[in-house]
């Protein structure tokens, strides 16, 4: 069997059996409902990150900024001007992709830390705004009282309604990401990643394609943002912050990035390994940040692509690099190397600040 055929036959197993189990935890604790449908909505985080920094190769610490706004414009379109979900959604995700034009014209021409600065930069500035601009956002007290959609009728925030929406809604975002990946834009996306004196030598136009790239992954970020706010009802600045965007960012790194499933498989398991480690109280931050620095020591390409290798052994191996959708997984030491240069530097900076 081509490798293609058993990745996408592992694949369709291992999602069968999530598959399964999701619907007998579903059958026995409506608890797990939340959970999963939390779980779908990171999804589309972790994926849209992975677009970016996995497949185009630009180091972004301002994902959780795109994705609250998101979450705030939807929240307010519908509970202050009164305009329904079904248009504050797609607005909120043009809003979004329209900031990450906007922070990609002046940065994108940086590279590597610089540019991971000047979106930390960015996000800062924007949960300054969700903190102190009272008047529109809320400030502290956040948006109170938002309402859930309706489906011809039905209330989708009754019962399972909500997490079959939100996991339609994740898989219409893989799909149309993977539909993304295999167009001119995901080859010209993998060819800046890999080298971007030889894309532009080849005669790709570098900056433009990297605008593209910021725009589709904020603007997917600021989708999740809206299922986000009207799932839960209620949002504030919390979480749309540096840590919010150091997590989503993990989530990607943990899973596999330059893969498509490592993304998926990351959201889902560190959502239950969260919430596993939550009765743990003051060790679980303890505990889950040393769990992730195992994993990104001991797997470097990843969770799904170290599974993928144990179950279909080594004639599986991993390539050096994902053509364009990939399930093996790519060798990304830039990105991850960037990544933690940029947080050491922001570290540096507050101690000097001090």
């Amino acid at each position: 069997m081509r490798r293609g055929g058993r990745d996408k036959l592992l694949l369709t197993v291992l999602g069968g059996v999530l598959l399964g189990a999701t619907l007998g935890a579903i059958a026995t604790n409506p608890y797990y409902v939340r959970l999963l449908t939390l779980a779908a909505i990171n999804v589309i985080l972790a994926v849209s990150i992975n677009l970016l920094v996995g497949y185009a190769g630009q180091v972004s610490l301002a994902h959780a900024a795109f994705y609250g706004t998101g979450a705030y414009v939807s929240a307010l379109l519908t509970t202050k001007v009164g305009i329904p979900f079904w248009i504050a959604l797609p607005v909120a995700a043009l809003f979004s992709a329209g900031a990450g034009v906007l922070l990609g014209l002046p940065t994108l021409r940086l590279k590597g830390h610089y540019l991971a600065i000047a979106t930390l930069g960015f996000g800062i500035v924007v949960n300054t705004l969700l903190l102190n601009w009272v008047d529109v956002t809320g400030g502290p007290m956040g948006v109170l009282g938002i309402p859930s959609p309706s489906l011809f009728g039905l209330d989708l925030g009754q019962g399972t309604r909500y997490l079959v929406f939100s996991t339609v809604m994740a898989t219409l975002v893989v799909v149309l990401v993977m539909a993304i990946l295999d167009s001119p834009w995901g080859r010209a996306f993998v060819a800046i990643r890999e080298d971007e004196i030889s894309a532009i030598v080849s005669g790709v136009d570098v900056y433009k394609y990297k605008i593209i790239a910021f725009a589709l992954a904020s603007g997917f970020a600021g989708l999740a943002g809206s299922l986000y706010a009207h799932y839960v009802g209620f949002i504030s600045p919390e979480g749309f912050d540096l840590a919010g965007s150091i997590e989503i960012l993990i989530t990607a790194i943990a899973g596999g990035l330059a893969t498509m499933p490592g993304p998926i498989f990351g959201a889902v398991g560190l959502m239950f390994l969260s919430e596993a480690l939550r009765e743990t109280r003051e060790l679980r931050m303890i505990l889950y940040g040393a769990l992730l620095i195992v994993t990104i020591l001991f797997l470097p390409q990843g969770g799904y692509p170290a599974l993928r290798q144990l179950l279909l052994g080594r004639s599986a191996g991993i390539p050096g690099s994902a053509g364009t959708v990939g399930f093996g997984g790519a060798t990304t030491p830039y990105v991850r190397a960037n990544f933690w240069r940029a947080i050491r530097s922001f570290l540096a900076r507050q101690e000097m600040g001090r």
